[in-house]
Formats: C-alpha cells, sequence, structure tokens
C-alpha cells in the first residue's frame, strides 16, 4: 500500500528530470593518447608500412619488453618456436623471420586474424618487436 503513495511522486520527479543538460553543449573530444592512430584499416595499414620510427636504443628496449610479453611465451625466448607454451601441447609455431622487413610484414599480417595479440601491440610496438627480432642471435 506504501508504494502506491510513492509512485505519483516518483513519476513526478522523473518527468521533471527529463531534458536536464539537453541544452548544455556537447562536451569536447578527449585528445587521444599517444600512440593511438585513426581507425579504420587505411590508417592502419600507413601506420604499419616502411620505414617505420627510427631505431635507437629506446626502440629496442621497447621491442625487447614487448618481446618478452607478447611473443616469447609461443616464440621463445631466441624465436625459434620453442616457447613454453609448446612444452605444454601447444601445436607447432614457425619461428620468426630475422630481417625487419619480413619480420614487420609477418606481424602485420599474423596480428591482423586470429592471433592471440590480435589489437593488444600498437604500430609502434609492433615496429620495436619487429627490430628486436631481427637481431635476435640464428
Amino acid at each position: 500500500m506504501r508504494r502506491a503513495r510513492w509512485l505519483p511522486l516518483l513519476l513526478l520527479l522523473l518527468a521533471a528530470c527529463d531534458g536536464w543538460g539537453a541544452s548544455d553543449p556537447p562536451p569536447a573530444p578527449a585528445e587521444p593518447p599517444e600512440g593511438a592512430i585513426p581507425q579504420g584499416h587505411a590508417a592502419r595499414r600507413a601506420a604499419l608500412a616502411p620505414p617505420g620510427p627510427p631505431v635507437d636504443a629506446a626502440l629496442l628496449a621497447e621491442g625487447a619488453e614487448a618481446w618478452r610479453v607478447f611473443c616469447a611465451a609461443c616464440h621463445g625466448p631466441g624465436g625459434a618456436g620453442d616457447g613454453v607454451v609448446r612444452r605444454h601441447g601447444h601445436p607447432p609455431i614457425p619461428p620468426v623471420p630475422r630481417d625487419a622487413g619480413r619480420a614487420m610484414a609477418a606481424l602485420a599480417a599474423n596480428l591482423a586474424g586470429a592471433h592471440p595479440v590480435e589489437g593488444r601491440m600498437d604500430p609502434r610496438q609492433r615496429w620495436a618487436a619487429a627490430r628486436f627480432m631481427e637481431r635476435l642471435p640464428p
């Protein structure tokens, strides 16, 4: 019975709230975070196109970290496809290419589909990993 007494008041309050802020201007769009690229296939391809960012110590350090986080569990510490997942029954994993062009092509192609880390590496991280991969010992 008490619920019925509050219902009209609740409806009145809800009706009074309708439209609050409707005349307010929309908020300004936030600046995209550093490293973000515009959405879309063309923008993604452009960000992954050679020559990539300049190779320096910072890029190689970032590549080593990206390799450790995203790649080594499957491809192994040296890129031979002998990562820890192979020891736990995962089907064979191909070794990584040793030149940056082929490594980047592999990263661009393999991470565009059903790869486990798809969508988790931005273009700079991919270039960093590719530059790190080309420096792995044979």
